[in-house]
């Protein structure tokens, strides 16, 4: 499995609408895709930055929806809430 968590930084008075675009548009298009596992939106309890998590059956999987036009759309209305993010890999052992 690859798994990949991103830090994000939302931008003030942001949090309600990304939740809104994560819950939307963006799982909706993820979750269809070929290896896909899963995704969360993690919001902190005691401050800090919110985490996405999403996982596919392999990275070549996961490359493979970046490059579509589809992921373009729909990452783009994340990120517009989004004052900078970080991002790490992991893959299962």
């Amino acid at each position: 499995m690859y798994v990949l968590h991103l830090n994000l930084k939302i931008k003030d008075g942001e949090g309600l609408a990304t939740e809104r675009d994560f819950h939307g548009p963006f799982k909706a298009a993820i979750s269809k895709q070929e290896g896909f596992k899963s995704v969360a939106l993690l919001r902190p309890v005691d401050g800090g930055d919110t985490v996405l998590t999403i996982a596919f059956e392999s990275r070549e999987l996961q490359q493979k929806w970046v490059a579509t036009e589809l992921h373009q759309q729909v990452w783009s209305l994340m990120e517009r809430h989004f004052a900078g993010y970080s991002l790490r890999a992991f893959e299962d052992v």
